[in-house]
């Protein structure tokens, strides 16, 4: 007779769906910095024009405060340069 041992863990699945918000600049010659600034906190930013940056979000509440609270860092380090930001969904992130 032999023993067979049986796994009892299970693949844990993971949420991957993200939500895209676009980040409209006033000031199109701060696109490149914007974008290093938010990649170098960890977000998923694409480029998509000058002054208009989409990036990656999370579901849930948590992945756009933290996203405001990087734009409001944003407005206190570049003041001239103020970000609007489009959402193809319901709830969105304050804008900086």
């Amino acid at each position: 007779m032999s023993l067979e041992r049986v796994s009892t863990c299970r693949t844990a699945r993971w949420d991957t769906r993200v939500a895209a918000l676009q980040l409209c600049l006033s000031d199109p010659s701060y696109t490149d910095r914007l974008a290093t600034f938010l990649t170098s906190l960890g977000q998923t930013v694409l480029v998509a024009a000058p002054g208009v940056l989409e990036v990656d979000l999370a579901p849930g509440v948590s992945a756009r405060n933290e996203l405001g609270i990087y734009l409001r860092v944003w407005k206190v380090l570049y003041p001239d340069a103020s970000v609007h930001i489009d959402s193809n969904d319901e709830g969105e992130a304050p804008a900086a």
